[in-house]
């Protein structure tokens, strides 16, 4: 991924490492440039995976552990140039599908049929942005205080926009079919469902229905009261019979769940952690090339000590 693609600046203290291991005659250096690169990579993925949580809500296992860094044991005993020495880390192939838009240098632009939650519902070719505070209402989801939507709700909600209009009963005054919320689905282009609730394309909840003489508790109080009558309705039936019937109506309004839009710009949130982490390992370079030469000589010393 282009965003992990941090530039740091450690020639410095490869310079200064460099006359040092000079000056005492050891010709062991581009090793321990490669040595401590990668040390340097492996301190700043290890610190990056530590701020993870401060980053992304509630972020899954595949998220946690996303982050891989290359310990190439091979190159370390080859390296026989400066030049050579180098260090991988890079984010493994399913969590990339969606970190990918949190990595980069500017806003990412996401569009449908790539990752998200609308893989649960019918138009897979939008991003559905969900609306927090309607799928609260509804109880048709419980978004985190980030606005994100689990897995869970949203398959349950996509799966009742597959079913449309069930049967079912429920409490009193409560109608036949209509006892509870249910979805719909407004496609882009399908104008002629257009009403006072239609926001735009998008999933929507479908309020519940009910007697308006139970159901509506300033209707119910007058009843109880004998200050009105129950609100009836009258129908004719294909049999031409005319029938009257308690009036039923709609419990709250349409509310819009998910909204349907063609993309998504997405800041790139995990860059600066990234990019934090980096730079402070790159800062410890000259400190374990120093390291590498102090171990150079107290083995040297050692080795003169036992001839």
């Amino acid at each position: 991924m282009s965003g992990l693609g941090v530039r740091i600046d450690v020639a410095g203290a490869v310079r200064d490492a460099a006359a040092e291991f000079e000056r005492f005659a050891i010709d062991r250096f581009p090793r321990a440039v490669q040595f401590a690169l990668t040390g340097v990579v492996i301190d700043a993925a290890n610190a990056f995976r530590r701020d993870i949580p401060n980053i992304w809500d509630v972020p899954n296992r595949a998220t946690r552990g996303a982050l891989r860094y290359v310990v190439d044991r091979e190159l370390l005993n080859r390296v026989t140039m400066v030049g050579e020495a180098q260090a991988s880390v890079f984010v493994q192939d399913l969590p990339s599908i969606w970190l990918k838009y949190s990595f980069g240098n500017g806003p990412q632009t996401r569009t449908g049929g790539d990752v998200g939650v609308e893989a649960y519902f019918q138009d897979q070719m939008s991003v559905e942005v969900p609306v927090s505070s309607n799928l609260k209402h509804t109880g048709l989801g419980s978004p985190s205080a980030a606005g994100k939507v689990s897995s869970r709700d949203a398959r349950n909600i996509g799966r009742l926009a597959a079913a449309g209009y069930t049967r079912n009963t429920g409490t009193a005054g409560a109608t036949r079919g209509s006892a509870r919320w249910g979805v719909f689905e407004i496609k882009p282009g399908e104008a002629s469902r257009q009403g006072g609730y239609f926001m735009g394309p998008g999933i929507y909840a479908r309020p519940p229905r009910v007697v308006a003489a139970v159901g509506w508790k300033k209707i119910a109080k007058a009843i109880k009261a004998g200050t009105r009558s129950a609100p009836m309705t009258r129908f004719t039936r294909a049999s031409g019979q005319t029938v009257t019937v308690p009036k039923v109506v709609n419990a709250d309004v349409p509310r819009l769940l998910f909204l349907s839009t063609p993309q998504a710009q997405l800041q790139p949130k995990a860059t600066p952690s990234w990019a934090r982490a980096m730079e402070a390992a790159a800062a410890t370079m000259p400190d374990r090339l120093a390291r590498e030469l102090t171990d150079h000589l107290e083995h040297a010393a050692r080795k003169g000590r036992r001839r």
